[in-house]
């Protein structure tokens, strides 16, 4: 029963991770509470480390996602511009 806390734990973090991610490059404090409780120093290090792993790669997709959105933004532009010229002939 007792393997099942740290697991539960591990979860709620990644639950709490995966729908507060800033992409800000500093860890998620959403997981601070539940890595204050953990039983010993041990399951915090634990803890601890799945929480930088999520946020590691959270920033990681947000990187990715800022740069197709930057893309998707100059194509959309040269879409436009070519949509422009078109109607103007």
């Amino acid at each position: 029963m007792s393997r099942l806390v740290p697991l539960a734990l591990a979860a709620g973090i990644c639950f709490l991770l995966l729908s507060g991610c800033s992409g800000s490059g500093d860890h998620s404090s959403a997981a601070d509470a539940y890595i204050a409780k953990a039983a010993d120093s041990e399951e915090r290090e634990g803890l601890t480390q799945a929480r930088d792993d999520i946020d590691a790669e959270m920033s990681a997709q947000a990187a990715q996602r800022d740069a197709e959105i930057a893309r998707l933004k100059v194509e959309n532009e040269e879409l436009k511009a070519r949509l422009s010229a078109r109607a103007k002939r």
